[in-house]
């Protein structure tokens, strides 16, 4: 029977429930079913293709067409998803795709991302509460609740929200195996036999989560350090000596657990991922890939924007200010921060076991070139279980203070969780923007789009008829590729030709400013393009701001890069509203969701010799 104090734990777990599922679930069509974030239209289309092999026998052939032909991502996440499309309900909303059925996969897809991350935050109340107590896992699992990273992540059906559900599910069972150190003697004893049990059981579901974990996205293999541990704790190893004697004596003894869970991860991960080892050539090819494009080994031009990134303080930076908000990112590496000084002195078995997922995890995305926001969201749970933890210990003799600190942290980030919210009440930049152009632009000239960005103008319904990007001519400017003398004729050529350009997100420019030597001459094109040297000014932009009341929270695609803004700020209507410009943002965390598309119209006339000198 629940006692009382459990009874209030779970209704106040219930109320956060509450308030994370008002944050995660509203909204969700907020593109309208134009599939804007790359990652989830490429899930989704792959999604569109998978099917039962009419032969069963196919099941095992590369070209069955159960196989998604896509590793950059895990398979779990695809067939969990086709499997449950039957109860997809039916929408209202359209896209430029030809299978309507798209829009209402997508929604279904963003509501199933949400479940996972309200998973999540029910794992996170049990893994802090059973390592650090009842109040450590129900403020951990509020601050989850209103942290904005979860909140957008949710609004996407990609890999990130189930991700971080497994690698949480691996931390709690992985501890419940740790603690069971003292009961796995065998002495012949009922009880004895009884704890085996219950050990033997943990093993099993740490391995299930670890290798469900794994068939989402390899990254979760950090997984294995904490695991380890617990094997090492379970299994009443003898203490560990930085000696070959003592390592193997210490492997000696864990090692049948170990490899129980990871035999177990790797039958689940085989079975929820099954052509990892059909179509192994692919399998492999895309790991290597993707991994070689983390690393920066692999240039691609949606890596480029992290030239000159500050590996680590780049992700505690804007984990602080855009993920989570200043107060909960001071409050969450500072408390983590905190927590490492106080393991230090103590050395506590529990600490170390979270702290040694937190330090592995963070290593490793320390290492890597691409510093994507989203990477951090396996991380924060397990963050903010130590800040919390960390604060706790450090004001234990002042609980009022510990008490308004964290209501404070906790109002604050509800008041930027709701103000980020609204974004996906109102229409996508691009779609205004697209609105704007059919509206404004005749229908036959020639736009200038830029490569590796969204096309605009996209299919917009008006209530007379359907305008398409088709009814333009358009050309798409080589941006990314090396500047070289036939690069600055083409671009010359496409530029006199265009009647107007459309730069719909800092994706192009944003990264070529970061590398001025790679780039002299694109550069130079930018420059001339937003001081008008080019002749062309721009008309029409658009942004979709986090609002609060009257004040504006923005993020400044142009800081730092020493372009000509003024006129295009100048289109903006900020009048009778206070600005806060909180600087750049991740490019991932804003141009899905909220761009800032330009549009520049051609006010002046330019050969292709004149467009030419001025790109020298």
């Amino acid at each position: 029977m629940l006692s009382r104090q459990h009874v209030v734990e779970l209704g106040l777990l219930a109320g956060i429930l509450i308030v994370a599922a008002c944050f995660r679930w509203t909204g969700l069509a907020w593109d309208n079913g134009y599939l804007f974030h790359p990652d989830e239209r490429q899930i989704i289309l792959v999604v569109s293709r998978i099917q039962l092999p009419a032969n069963p026998l196919e099941v095992l052939n590369p070209d069955s067409p159960l196989n998604p032909k896509f590793f950059a991502y895990g398979s779990l996440p695809l067939y969990l998803l086709r499997l449950l499309l039957p109860f997809a309900p039916p929408s209202n909303i359209f896209g430029p795709w030809e299978d309507d059925q798209l829009a209402s996969w997508v929604l279904f897809g963003r509501w199933l991302s949400g479940l996972f991350d309200l998973g999540t935050i029910v794992l996170t109340y049990t893994l802090g509460r059973r390592v650090y107590g009842a109040r450590v896992g129900l403020i951990a699992a509020a601050l989850l609740a209103v942290t904005v990273l979860n909140i957008q992540l949710a609004h996407f059906y990609a890999v990130d929200t189930p991700l971080t559900f497994f690698t949480i599910g691996t931390l709690y069972f992985a501890f419940l195996m740790a603690q069971q150190n003292e009961l796995g003697q065998a002495d012949g004893s009922e009880q004895s036999r009884d704890a085996r049990k219950i050990l033997g059981s943990y093993k099993l579901w740490t391995g299930v989560f670890l290798g469900l974990a794994l068939a989402t996205k390899v990254t979760a293999f950090p997984l294995i350090v904490p695991v380890l541990y617990a094997c090492y704790r379970a299994d009443d190893a003898p203490p560990w000596r930085w000696s070959r004697a003592g390592i193997r004596a210490v492997w000696g003894r864990v090692r049948p657990s170990f490899l129980r869970v990871v035999g177990v991860a790797l039958v689940v991960f085989v079975v929820t991922q099954p052509y990892a080892l059909i179509d192994w050539y692919n399998f492999g090819r895309d790991v290597v890939r993707e991994a070689l494009v983390a690393r920066g080994w692999l240039d691609y031009p949606y890596t480029r924007q992290y030239a000159g990134s500050v590996p680590f303080a780049y992700q505690v930076t804007q984990g602080a200010i855009w993920g989570m908000g200043l107060p909960l990112g001071i409050f969450a590496w500072g408390g983590g921060l905190l927590f490492l000084t106080q393991w230090w002195k103590t050395r506590e078995r529990r600490d170390t076991f979270l702290l040694l997922f937190a330090m592995s995890y963070l290593i490793t995305l320390s290492f890597q070139y691409t510093k994507y926001l989203r990477y951090l969201m396996p991380l924060l749970p397990v963050l903010y279980i130590l800040a919390v933890c960390a604060w706790g210990r450090l004001l234990a003799r002042r609980p009022v203070v510990f008490a308004t600190l964290t209501s404070l942290v906790l109002v604050l980030s509800s008041i930027y969780a709701f103000s980020f919210t609204q974004i996906y009440m109102r229409e996508h930049p691009w779609l205004t923007a697209s609105r704007w152009i059919y509206e404004n632009i005749d229908e036959g000239r020639t736009i200038a789009i830029e490569e590796w960005d969204d096309a605009l103008p996209t299919l917009i319904r008006f209530d007379k008829e359907d305008r398409r990007a088709t009814q333009y001519t358009q050309l798409a400017l080589p941006t990314y590729e090396d500047d070289t003398d036939a690069k600055r004729a083409e671009l010359a050529q496409m530029l006199s030709r265009a009647d107007a350009v459309v730069v719909a997100s800092q994706r192009s420019y944003g990264s070529i400013r970061k590398l001025p030597e790679r780039y002299p001459m694109t550069n130079r094109y930018y420059e001339a393009l937003f001081n008008g040297e080019l002749g062309f000014e721009p008309q029409m932009t658009a942004r979709n701001d986090l609002v609060l009341g009257g004040i504006v929270i923005r993020d400044d695609p142009f800081a730092g890069l020493g372009l000509e803004t003024t006129r295009v700020n100048a289109l903006l209507d900020d009048a009778g509203r206070q600005v806060w410009n909180w600087g750049p943002a991740d490019e991932s965390f804003s141009v899905y969701d909220h761009p800032q598309p330009i549009v520049f119209v051609k006010m002046r006339e330019l050969n292709p010799q004149e467009m030419e000198a001025l790109l020298q």
